[in-house]
């Protein structure tokens, strides 16, 4: 399985020739690059669709799939949508059933934890039903094991117990959506809870948004600079957003920041590190090392 880095049409993994076609959902992110809409970042998405291939897609905006369709169709590309009656998901257990092109697997678990998450496994399972329709060999116990034991760094990562220190919850969450799930998915996790959020954001993204999304389950937010040129300046961000009223400082470092908040938190604190590749990256390169 190869993933496309951006976009689609001009990623460097647009020269393979797949058995299959998949793509995800679509957003907006990246409109420096992709487009200023859903249909124009879309037409980049739809750069992968090849001559005669199957193209797979996740419950997309009306917008969006309106592209896909209409590329699928100039392209001579087959084009299957998730149906809604192809899986049902109970979001309390976080598990799913799904029925669909000769797969039926009951109460599925995948280990990425998050409602969103099940979207994702049932649209993995589609494209694992498609793969077996084409003679790929793709037992059901392979299945299961798969998407019970799959990891994926800062996709709602839980480190620690709470016992002696905080826990730590990493979360590339970068735009409006991703931080939406995010926050979903913690109130679901942790009930009642709130978090001390460490944020890192780049520029030109969907700041307000972000932080919309995040204050509900936000106690305090404490902003950190990137590695990054592309890196937001973190005084200009207090400035210039409404935090919802939850208090706000800033620090020159990530590592001053930490040790801070390292200091000052409980046990039964959560600390959420969010909003960044490059901040997620930064802190568990920092606990490798350690």
């Amino acid at each position: 399985m190869i993933e496309t880095g951006l976009g689609g049409r001009l990623d460097a993994t647009n020269v393979l020739v797949p058995a299959l076609t998949v793509i995800t959902d679509i957003s907006m992110d990246h409109t420096e690059i992709l487009g200023e809409t859903l249909a124009e970042i879309a037409s980049e998405k739809a750069g992968i669709i090849k001559p005669g291939v199957l193209n797979l897609s996740g419950r997309l905006p009306t917008e969006a799939a309106r592209v896909i369709d209409s590329t699928c169709r100039k392209r001579n590309a087959p084009l299957q949508a998730l149906l809604p009656r192809e899986f049902v998901t109970d979001d309390r257990r976080l598990s799913l059933d799904f029925q669909s092109d000769g797969l039926s697997l009951k109460r599925v678990t995948p280990s990425l934890l998050g409602v969103h998450q099940l979207k994702n496994c049932a649209l993995t399972l589609k494209a694992v039903a498609a793969l077996r329709s084409a003679g790929f060999s793709i037992p059901k116990t392979s299945i299961r094991k798969g998407l019970r034991t799959v990891e994926f760094p800062g996709r709602f990562q839980v480190l620690g117990n709470g016992s002696i220190s905080p826990r730590f919850v990493l979360d590339v969450c970068h735009n409006r959506a991703g931080a939406v799930a995010f926050a979903d998915t913690f109130s679901k996790r942790f009930p009642g809870r709130g978090s001390i959020v460490l944020l890192g954001l780049v520029k030109r993204k969907e700041h307000q948004g972000i932080v919309d999304a995040l204050a509900p389950i936000a106690d305090s937010f404490h902003l950190v600079p990137l590695r990054s040129k592309r890196s937001c300046d973190a005084a200009e961000l207090v400035k210039a957003l409404d935090w919802h009223g939850r208090p706000v400082t800033r620090s020159a470092r990530f590592d001053t920041a930490l040790s801070r908040l390292l200091k000052s938190a409980s046990s039964d604190d959560i600390i959420s590190v969010v909003g960044s590749h490059y901040l997620v990256g930064e802190f568990l390169s920092k606990r490798v090392a350690e």
